[in-house]
């Protein structure tokens, strides 16, 4: 009978064996492309003369007179490199070529640029772990034991943050919808002090800081199609900060001439006030859900209830309050709003003063409702997809705990939001 020990040392030895067999065939892969590569750029094969291949503009460019003629360039030789991949090290021999002045060709080659070192697969590797919340030290000992060799701390802090966010571009199709939102998390500044840690180093001294993420997403009703307009950082959900947001928006091409109908958004007053500056023509839709938490706060709860009768009165109460804003019509809600606060003004008067703030915002989906029937109500009340895309940047933000640099901060973000972006 075979022992665990043994066992165990058997699937090691297999997947070293298997592992040094796939290296192997990625390598031979390797250069077989750049070999076809070197063909394509040249329009020949090897040994085929030159006067027989085609006179004209080529990718390729000399480095000292300039042509772009293929016919001016020929093969010189190989350089032997190497290249950092998830199978490990491979040994590759680079084409080179050599123009007719005698002068350095520079050769485009797509799966290796010039002077790369280490290739994609591994920055991709880097960037999913940094997803995941891994440390740079966690990276660079993961990384260690697959490939075989030790990365520098700088070099893993590079790729993590290689994701920027993208450039403003104008969008080619604007979305009816637009949800409007802020994800705070946890960042270290400088205080501008210094101390020294154990090993006698000089370091800067960091506090934690409160920092906001605002993000935009897009949505259309009719398909259930939405995406990630832009995001940026800023230091909190002031008018301030949410208005440069808004202009740039504004400035791609989001606004109701292309077909902007309705923004979403929870309330928060430093979004009022930049909504009312930046689009004042466009409705403002209150989140239900945010404003029936907001509703449930305020209720004032009899004393001497259980735990289980707290919850059953403001359920309660809200089961009278959800009827006003399922109302089909603002007439009908607006009665029916009227007889609460006629009923519960001398009992529950904060509740009704919140039920009474931004009353018409509440119901501002309805004339578009109204046009387009098909739509889905859900998409037109609520930032509940917005609060879904959110939740993928606080968990990132649990795990990492606090980060480092906005630049860092930025490029998660941006991993995060980047396959959703809609343009």
């Amino acid at each position: 009978m075979i022992s665990i020990e043994t066992y165990g040392q058997d699937c090691k030895s297999f997947a070293s064996e298997l592992q040094a067999g796939i290296r192997k065939w990625v390598e031979e892969r390797i250069n077989q492309r750049l070999v076809r590569e070197m063909d394509k750029r040249l329009a020949r094969r090897p040994h085929q003369r030159r006067k027989d291949s085609p006179r004209r503009q080529g990718m390729c460019q000399c480095q000292q007179c300039g042509s772009r003629q293929v016919q001016d360039f020929s093969r010189n030789g190989y350089r032997q490199r190497q290249l950092v991949t998830n199978w490990g090290i491979v040994d590759f021999a680079l084409p080179r070529a050599v123009c007719q002045c005698g002068g350095s060709v520079q050769v485009p080659l797509g799966i290796i640029e010039p002077q790369q070192r280490i290739w994609g697969d591994v920055i991709g590797q880097v960037q999913a772990w940094a997803v995941l919340g891994l440390s740079l030290r966690q990276m660079q000992t993961s990384l260690g034991k697959q490939v075989h060799t030790s990365m520098g701390l700088a070099t893993l802090n590079q790729m993590v943050q290689a994701v920027r966010t993208p450039s403003a571009l104008a969008f080619t199709r604007v979305p009816p919808v637009v949800m409007l939102d802020g994800i705070w998390v946890t960042l270290l500044r400088e205080t501008g002090d210094y101390k020294e840690d154990q090993t006698g180093r000089r370091r800067a001294v960091k506090h934690k800081e409160k920092v906001c993420v605002l993000v935009a997403l897009g949505v259309y009703p009719e398909s259930g199609q939405w995406g990630v307009l832009a995001w940026a950082l800023a230091d909190g959900e002031s008018q301030a900060a949410w208005e440069p947001f808004l202009v740039g928006l504004d400035t791609r091409g989001l606004y109701r001439q292309r077909g902007l109908s309705l923004l979403i958004h929870d309330g928060g007053d430093g979004l009022e006030a930049a909504l009312r500056q930046v689009y004042p023509q466009v409705p403002h839709q209150r989140c239900r859900f945010h404003k029936f938490q907001n509703l449930r706060s305020a209720m004032i709860v009899p004393e001497g209830l259980s735990r289980a009768e707290r919850k059953n009165f403001k359920t309660d109460l809200l089961n009278q309050i959800r009827p006003i804003f399922d109302a089909p019509d603002i007439e009908l809600a607006r009665q029916m709003t009227a007889v609460f606060d006629r009923d519960y003004r001398d009992t529950q008067p904060r509740l009704v003063k919140i039920l009474r703030t931004d009353w018409l915002d509440n119901f501002a989906f309805l004339p578009l409702l109204a046009r387009f029937p098909a739509w889905k109500p859900r998409s037109l009340r609520t930032t509940s997809l917005l609060e879904r895309v959110n939740r993928m940047i606080r968990r990132l933000s649990r795990a990492a705990n606090a980060f480092h640099s906005p630049t860092g901060l930025l490029a998660t973000v941006s991993r995060v939001l980047l396959p959703f972006r809609l343009v």
